[in-house]
């Protein structure tokens, strides 16, 4: 069961790493597949059960070391590096949204912050300010599908999780 959780994680992780790839490069990810705000949904079908089952592992506050111990240090690295890539990804994205959300409203492209209105907005720049809303999420995204996908696939078996849930791949 969760190895199941640790690739759907994976899934997760790859779909968030796709589409914030596209919004870097400027598209307008959620006007071609709305369904891509699936993936904020998605995020809790494997962050609670890794919640749950890594407290079990490391009880509820662990420490720098068992987590260093606990992951092959490529993991941990590439762990760390996501971490501060989200930083200063979640950083710039605020710089660029100027605090607000680019809006359509009675057919003028406006940025507002909590419906007042900031600036008039061209087409281009709505684009632009779109394709910035999911690029701001997707990087917490792959965060939050990185850590359940490290525990299930990397974590929890090295540490001894149960034999039901290693079985089908150790055999």
């Amino acid at each position: 069961m969760t190895r199941i959780l640790g690739f759907i994680a994976l899934l997760g992780l790859m779909l968030s790493a796709a589409a914030h790839a596209a919004a870097l490069s400027g598209i307008d990810v959620a006007a071609r597949i709305p369904a891509v705000w699936g993936l904020h949904a998605g995020v809790f079908v494997v962050f609670f059960p890794f919640v749950l089952f890594s407290r079990r592992t490391f009880g509820t506050k662990p420490s720098w070391q068992q987590l260093r111990a606990a992951c092959p240090p490529w993991l941990f690295a590439a762990g760390i590096a996501l971490f501060v890539y989200a930083g200063i990804n979640f950083f710039l994205f605020m710089q660029i949204t100027e605090g607000g959300n680019p809006v359509l409203e009675n057919g003028k492209y406006l940025l507002k912050e909590h419906g007042s209105l900031i600036r008039e907005l061209t087409q281009a720049e709505y684009g632009a300010h779109r394709a910035n809303e999911v690029r701001g999420f997707s990087g917490h995204w792959m965060v939050f599908y990185f850590m359940p996908m490290a525990y299930f696939l990397f974590v929890r078996p090295r540490s001894g999780g149960s034999p039901a849930d290693q079985g089908a791949t150790r055999r």
